[in-house]
């Protein structure tokens, strides 16, 4: 499925829907553990991208106890 421009969310909205800060989200995208859509120096995230990412974390989670 293709992704609109209205349809990624700003780094800052993914942080807050993690729970964790914008620096770590930077930190995943640079560990290559996150891709994010790049909007000129903006960091744009897909819906299906977060999902992704939730679910590789889950099941990291469900390995390691």
């Amino acid at each position: 499925m293709q992704t609109t421009l209205a349809q990624l969310i700003p780094l800052i909205e993914v942080a807050r829907a993690l729970s964790v800060s914008p620096h770590t989200v930077r930190s995943w995208v640079k560990q290559g553990r996150l891709g994010p859509t790049r909007v000129c120096r903006r960091l744009l995230f897909s819906p299906d991208e977060i999902a992704r990412f939730i679910a590789v974390a889950s099941a990291r989670r469900e390995r390691t106890g």
